[in-house]
């Protein structure tokens, strides 16, 4: 998918238009935010009509739609209007964020275009999307059968 189509889709929403160089700073704040936030490594953009595949069509409407439109909107001084995109950015990120590992599973398993390859994955602050094994964890202390009472 290109900017240009999602920044299309946004005018739609905002009734406005920017200039590419505008857009294409609001694509890249809100990629930011989600590198942030999700401890993520994609790229940011250069062009409006470049093909981007970093992550999925779908949440790049839901995640950098909304977010070029907040971005918009903050600059017409419609906050109201913004504060809601920025709320609906908010909730796409976090739920984006609880199904990164269902995405880049799902580009492991070969579903390129509904899934991240691990590539964009900040191996070191992924924190909590794969599973911990605690299976040998607990049998220490008060859980352990170890004769010691629940005492280390």
């Amino acid at each position: 998918m290109t900017l240009r189509v999602i920044t299309d889709n946004s005018s739609i929403f905002t009734d406005e238009t920017f200039t590419d160089e505008d857009l294409i700073s609001l694509a890249n704040k809100a990629i930011s935010r989600i590198n942030t936030h999700c401890s993520t490594l994609f790229p940011f953009f250069t062009s409006i009509s470049e093909v981007y595949n970093a992550f999925p069509d779908n949440w790049q409407f839901d995640l950098l739609g909304t977010y070029i439109s907040y971005g918009i909107k903050m600059n017409d001084s419609s906050l109201s209007e913004a504060d809601r995109y920025l709320d609906e950015f908010y909730k796409a990120l976090n739920n984006f964020k609880d199904i990164l590992g269902t995405l880049v599973n799902n580009y492991d398993n070969g579903d390129t275009s509904n899934g991240i390859s691990s590539e964009f994955i900040n191996q070191t602050g992924f924190g909590g999307v794969y599973g911990i094994d605690t299976s040998g964890a607990i049998n220490v202390g008060f859980f352990g059968n170890n004769g010691n009472g629940g005492c280390y």
